[in-house]
């Protein structure tokens, strides 16, 4: 017994991660990988809000990009950075923390390499569309902000958020804030099904095949995780952009669409079902490179900060 209570005595303590981890971590991969791909951002919502009025100005990213930066400067490409930021330190924060949480009450071990398709999408779908629904103010103020250079658009140019955010309240109260939160919260389920689900899931396949847990892994279950996510998203995201950015009359209801249900009818009627997937290319230049950003940052941010935190939590 003496043996026994000195060898347990020189054992590391390694506690079980907290929960508090995956929403710290979360939040700052979200953040990072966020800032480093708006400009591809940027040029995404033109080429999705797009096509409104019969007509199409961007038809390659390409020629997006150089109309942008011809037009409004270099600088337009970080339009809506600051919303962008807030929304991921929110959004993103609560996404992938209460993705664990719901794995976890699912029975999905954390690390675990067992196939669990089902379950990692019912987790993701749940902290997806909670996630989203409580941040759609952050995703409409940047929309708006960006959408908002385009004539077509109809919307005055902010300054930055707060004016954005006041001019909304004014005009439509404070309810204003969640204008197409609907198509938020669907698309924000889908992604996050598609993108989280789709990574764990791929990267324990991986794994069970013998790929060691690094750098390689990390880049190659990314890409497919952001395409995955990118093709299922598509329309909704197209319906979200058009749904946020159009101008909403005196009574504060939308000019265009009345509702996510009519924004699709009234897009399919007139531009046909390739519509859905308006900016497409863009749209996956945008998700692939942040998606694999966010995963690699965190996976390396967990990696160097979980025997940080571990120490730390010994010591205490």
């Amino acid at each position: 017994w003496h043996k026994m209570s000195v060898t347990a005595a020189r054992e590391p303590f390694r506690p079980k991660r907290t929960s508090y981890r995956h929403f710290l971590y979360g939040g700052l991969a979200s953040c990072c990988a966020e800032a480093a791909t708006m400009p591809l951002d940027v040029i995404k919502v033109r080429m999705q809000v797009q096509g409104q009025k019969g007509t199409v100005a961007y038809k390659t990213f390409l020629e997006t990009l150089g109309t942008v930066i011809r037009s409004d400067g270099v600088f337009a490409l970080w339009t809506g950075t600051g919303p962008a930021l807030l929304r991921q330190g929110t959004y993103g924060t609560l996404r992938v923390g209460l993705y664990a949480r719901a794995k976890e009450y699912l029975g999905v071990l954390d690390g675990s390499t067992e196939a669990n398709p089902v379950r990692k999408i019912s987790a993701g779908i749940a902290s997806g569309s909670f996630s989203a629904a409580v941040c759609n103010p952050t995703d409409l103020i940047k929309v708006r902000m960006q959408a908002s250079r385009m004539e077509s658009s109809g919307l005055p140019r902010y300054s930055g958020i707060i004016e954005n955010a006041s001019h909304i309240v004014q005009k439509n109260g404070f309810g204003g804030l969640y204008r197409g939160v609907g198509a938020t919260a669907s698309r924000a389920a889908v992604v996050a099904a598609a993108e989280l689900g789709s990574y764990d899931e791929i990267k324990a396949m991986f794994r069970r095949q013998g790929l060691d847990d690094g750098i390689s892994l990390h880049l190659k279950t990314g890409a497919l995780a952001g395409l995955c996510a990118t093709a299922a998203s598509s329309p909704f995201d197209v319906v979200k952009s058009r749904m946020m950015s159009q101008p909403v009359n005196e009574a504060g209801r939308g000019i265009r669409y009345t509702s996510m249900i009519d924004c699709f009818r009234k897009c399919l009627a007139s531009e046909g079902i390739s519509f859905m997937w308006r900016g497409f290319s863009a749209n996956y230049l945008n998700k692939g490179p942040t998606v694999v950003l966010f995963f690699v940052l965190y996976e390396t941010i967990q990696a160097r900060f979980d025997p940080v935190l571990d120490s730390c939590a010994s010591y205490y």
